[in-house]
């Protein structure tokens, strides 16, 4: 026979965690009655064990208390299938936070290489899946949420993408599309895709501080297209990088696509 201490000591586990699952009714050592000290059996030992196996595996307490009582290589597989697909669900649940974050590093880099200035640069495909008029429609944001099942979790400004068709004298209309960020393999034909090989691209700071700051863009970006020699589609398309709060002032910084001919 061992005691807790003993017990503790042969598995590295604290004596707190023995009396959990003792508490959970698991484990069940002897008990001297005239001064309480638990004594511990080889059984008791095995059991301790099984469960930190069965831990090892990330299953809940619950599932172990099952295979505890009516462990059939039958019920284990189906409870380590169940398991297997939860954890490959959260996997890529991590690996699209592991991607967003390096998008958002990614964006960083970007705001110090091309704030205020131009280069041409592909857009890399986007999916439509719905329209409202403005990014400050809040009344219409449900149709974001709506769609909340194929934005994969992306943030609601991050599925905004603003829409403007234009010409030579600036913008003519505007509206927000609701999108998600296809893969640049994917076969998907889809009128609502939306993906330029040549865009002039550029980024600019905008927030409730600014006036007009999209117009003034805008016939900057245009002037620029035109000195260059290229001829744009009439229309751009402007993504959200990165929100910030600096010293009191609310700022977004803004990526400009503009597809050209």
């Amino acid at each position: 026979m061992y005691t807790i201490g003993q017990v503790a000591n042969i598995i590295a586990i604290s004596k707190d965690k023995l009396r959990y699952y003792e508490e959970k009714g698991i484990l069940m050592p002897k008990q001297n009655s005239e001064n309480n000290y638990r004594k511990y059996d080889l059984q008791d030992i095995d059991t301790v064990l099984l469960i930190e196996f069965y831990r090892s595996l990330d299953l809940e307490f619950k599932t172990i208390e099952k295979i505890h009582k009516q462990g059939t290589i039958k019920n284990i597989k189906g409870i380590l299938d169940r398991k297997r697909n939860e954890v490959i669900k959260e996997i890529d649940r991590l690996k699209a936070i592991v991607d967003r974050i390096e998008a958002t590093k990614k964006g960083c880099d970007d705001i110090d290489r091309f704030m205020g200035k131009y280069t041409i640069r592909s857009m890399d495909p986007i999916k439509i899946l719905g329209r409202i008029s403005d990014f400050r429609a809040y009344d219409e944001f449900e149709i974001i949420h709506k769609n909340r099942n194929g934005l994969d979790d992306a943030s609601i400004i991050k599925s905004m993408k603003r829409y403007i068709r234009c010409n030579a004298q600036g913008i003519e209309s505007t509206e927000m599309l609701i999108t998600k960020d296809m893969n640049n393999n994917s076969n998907e034909k889809d009128d609502c895709i939306l993906q330029y090989e040549k865009c002039a691209y550029t980024i600019l700071e905008d927030g409730l501080h600014k006036k007009d700051v999209m117009g003034e863009a805008f016939k900057e970006s245009l002037e620029w297209i035109d000195k260059e020699g290229y001829r744009h589609k009439g229309i751009a398309i402007i993504g959200m990088l990165l929100m910030v709060n600096d010293e009191g002032i609310g700022k977004s910084y803004l990526e400009v696509y503009i597809p050209l001919q």
